[in-house]
């Protein structure tokens, strides 16, 4: 082992201390991640994106989502894409109709880490005209955005929630997704109960637009409308009386 090596090792050791407060995260970390995540997620650390990480909050077939607080002490969220995420084919499909993502290796890292920008760009360009996590920093298949929530606790679900007005709380959807699909040219691609949370004021802030894609994708008007039959699907079971064939040509009407 040559003094570079004997370095690293160092450095890892020492950075993975400081961001896990207990054996047991860092046991977690070192087992669940390989090597290159471990490096990028210590290499974030060393640049003062993130200080403290702390339990999963979220976990799927393509990513773990971790409660985190950045240099500053404010909490964020810091979300992982898996290099073996079982999608890893539909993440290809997604990103290859994408005109804002060209000439993408076909190996699975690059695929996984593309996919993360995206849903970076996506925030970034979705946070303009509704209410969504602020994207905060992206590298590899990390991704820090701001952290919804108080304390240590994300806002409830949609889904876990009374909502008073069903209809009217569809009509902010839709008002919200037709801004996002007239001026953006996005559709979120993967909208329900499950994508949205409500703060203790009632609003609602739309969530992981990992799957959303550019208008000129070849499944950007299916996607729309899946989104608008799972959403409208959703307020009609909570006793609203929404037509969603309606609904879908409000939004893509010029």
């Amino acid at each position: 082992m040559d003094d570079k090596d004997i370095y690293s090792e160092r450095w890892r050791e020492e950075k993975t201390r400081k961001m896990f407060d207990s054996s047991e995260g860092r046991k977690a970390f070192e087992n669940v991640f390989e090597k290159t995540t471990q490096e990028t997620l210590l290499k974030m650390a060393d640049e003062k994106v993130l200080n403290k990480l702390y339990g999963t909050i979220e976990s799927g077939k393509e990513s773990l989502v971790f409660l985190a607080d950045n240099s500053e002490g404010k909490r964020v969220l810091v979300k992982i894409y898996m290099t073996r995420a079982g999608s890893f084919r539909n993440m290809k499909r997604y990103l290859q109709g994408d005109k804002r993502f060209r000439n993408i290796k076909s190996d699975r890292r690059s695929i996984v880490n593309e996919w993360c920008k995206k849903e970076f760009r996506n925030l970034r360009e979705a946070k303009e005209v509704l209410k969504c996590p602020t994207p905060l920093a992206n590298r590899k298949n990390i991704l820090v955005m701001e952290f919804i929530g108080k304390n240590f606790k994300p806002y409830p679900k949609l889904k876990d929630v009374e909502i008073e007005n069903p209809d009217k709380a569809f009509e902010i959807v839709k008002k919200r997704y037709r801004k996002l699909w007239k001026e953006k040219e996005l559709v979120h691609g993967d909208l329900s109960e499950y994508n949205i949370l409500v703060n203790n004021k009632g609003q609602l802030t739309w969530i992981d637009f990992s799957q959303g894609v550019h208008k000129s994708h070849p499944e950007a008007t299916n996607l729309l409308e899946r989104d608008i039959d799972t959403i409208s699907s959703f307020f009609n079971k909570q006793g609203g009386s929404i037509d969603a064939e309606k609904a879908k040509k409000e939004i893509l009407e010029d």
